[in-house]
């Protein structure tokens, strides 16, 4: 039988891009709207049971961003190394050798603005490792 609720867990505990992703290009803060377009990714076959969005280009159209046609993963050391004081998507590492991650928004002024986690302990105790440059 289906475990349901393990499966909900899993989505969930990896949607910390997707939520990112939403956010960033739905201007949306609606804790629904965030969710229900997250859970279209997925019905699409854009984000993975696992919460890995797999499909990042085509998620973002979804979500009412424009048409890229390339995401960039860019290393920074510090949120000083963000390009602008725009809001971008970070991963944050507890290590720099840690295989797991986490997604926020932030900007180098204001620091993380947006944690799909609350206060996610990878941000308090690691540093930020890259962020997404988006190419159209």
């Amino acid at each position: 039988m289906t475990n349901i609720q393990e499966m909900m867990k899993e989505l969930f505990g990896g949607s910390c891009y997707g939520y990112c992703l939403t956010r960033q290009f739905s201007k949306s803060d609606d804790i629904k709207t965030l969710t229900s377009a997250f859970l279209e990714g997925w019905k699409r076959g854009y984000v993975d049971d696992d919460g890995f969005v797999s499909n990042p280009l085509k998620y973002i159209r979804l979500v009412g961003g424009p048409a890229y046609r390339d995401v960039e993963k860019v290393s920074i050391n510090s949120l000083k190394d963000l390009p602008d004081d725009n809001d971008w998507i970070v991963e944050y590492k507890k290590k720099p050798t840690d295989k797991a991650s986490h997604f926020v928004i932030a900007n180098r002024k204001k620091g993380v603005i947006f944690d799909p986690s609350g206060d996610s302990v990878t941000v308090k105790v690691g540093a930020p490792f890259s962020y997404r440059k988006f190419i159209i």
